[in-house]
């Protein structure tokens, strides 16, 4: 859909809308009351390769396989090509979707108002944190969405758990659909997309690594196909970077505003990063406003940057942390970025699930806690 087309009225639209499959797959599972039957059923379903477990809801067997499917336009070759950038820059990546993607979201207060109240980003910042990283490993990681991979596996659950998201949300009794739409909607859905295949090649460019527009457009490839899979209108899944990248500014500029929601969320990433992960005093600060503006920045109280100095940076003072093409140079932001985003893997993904990879589940509620 051309970029003019991303209107506020189709976006107030979407803002309506949900996801009939998923959902209804859901709400299934719920009125048969086998939800914790499903949970153990899927635990251990990841690989793209593994039949569906029989014994699943009608529904969700019909859901799984559905949307097992590729859509026909998908590029296996343009997503090869796209996959080696997670080898090469995914210290960075880490860095950019913690303190880029995840702060832009949490600007737009509709949509922060339904992660606040399904408290899985609140009360379990360390895990949500580290389900999201395996997410994009997932995703992005050779073969992702093929049959070797895991990512296809990875977002059909993260879809069902938007679907589990809104059956529960809508049932508390304090959500006001007039003014917020429907809890986790598709502009919601598709303005998180837009923060993983646009923002992260921007905050690459940001820190001084300029892909080459080929390396761009199979990277932000891959995730319209991702989109395809977790159930994205295929009216806000746009096929080429340049419009994504204009509808990513729309639903800034229909979404963006103060909350108390985006505030929580928001602390909770610059608590994260402070506390867990031995990185340099106003870090967290830093790299944020680096990768989203202080504009934005701004609408979710993050602290002012600290500058270079006050960090005690400079580019012989950190090394590269598996910053891997040969040849580049990275300013001292960069070589911060690259240093925190390799501790993320290693504090967030191994040492908060002891060694082992994180596997998606499927809450069978909204506080749900189980490893």
């Amino acid at each position: 859909m051309a970029a003019t087309h991303w209107t506020a009225d189709l976006l107030d639209r979407m803002r309506r809308a949900g996801d009939p499959l998923g959902d209804a797959a859901i709400a299934e599972t719920y009125q048969l009351g086998q939800q914790d039957q499903v949970r153990q059923t899927l635990l251990g379903f990841g690989r793209n390769s593994e039949a569906v477990p029989a014994g699943l809801p009608p529904k969700l067997q019909q859901y799984f396989e559905e949307t097992a499917v590729l859509p026909p336009w998908a590029d296996r070759a343009k997503m090869a090509r796209g996959h080696q950038l997670l080898g090469r820059y995914q210290p960075l990546i880490a860095s950019i979707l913690l303190c880029g993607s995840l702060p832009l979201c949490y600007t737009c207060g509709n949509g922060a108002e339904v992660l606040v109240r399904s408290q899985r980003l609140t009360s379990g910042v360390y895990r949500r944190l580290a389900e999201t990283s395996q997410f994009v490993v997932d995703v992005l990681d050779n073969d992702g969405l093929g049959p070797t991979g895991r990512g296809l596996r990875s977002a059909q659950k993260v879809r069902l758990l938007h679907a589990t998201m809104r059956y529960h949300v809508s049932q508390l009794g304090d959500w006001d659909a007039d003014a917020l739409g429907v809890p986790v909607n598709q502009e919601d859905l598709a303005g998180t997309l837009m923060s993983f295949s646009v923002l992260i090649p921007l905050g690459l460019a940001s820190l001084g690594v300029d892909l080459l527009p080929e390396d761009r457009d199979a990277y932000f490839h891959i995730w319209r196909v991702a989109g395809h899979v977790l159930g994205v209108d295929e009216q806000l899944n746009p096929a080429e970077f340049n419009d994504g990248s204009a509808l990513k500014d729309a639903i800034i500029g229909h979404q963006q505003r103060p909350s108390e929601a985006g505030r929580v969320l928001t602390k909770g990433v610059l608590d994260f990063i402070r506390e867990v992960l031995p990185v340099p005093p106003g870090a967290g600060p830093t790299l944020i406003r680096r990768l989203i503006g202080d504009k934005s920045a701004d609408v979710v109280d993050v602290p002012p940057a600290d500058s270079l100095t006050q960090l005690g940076l400079s580019a012989a003072a950190l090394p590269s942390f598996g910053y891997g093409k040969t040849g580049d140079t990275l300013p001292p932001v960069a070589e911060l970025a690259s240093r925190l985003g390799l501790l993320i893997f290693k504090e967030g993904l191994l040492l908060t699930n002891k060694g082992r990879r994180r596997e998606w589940q499927v809450p069978t509620g909204l506080t749900d806690s189980t490893p």
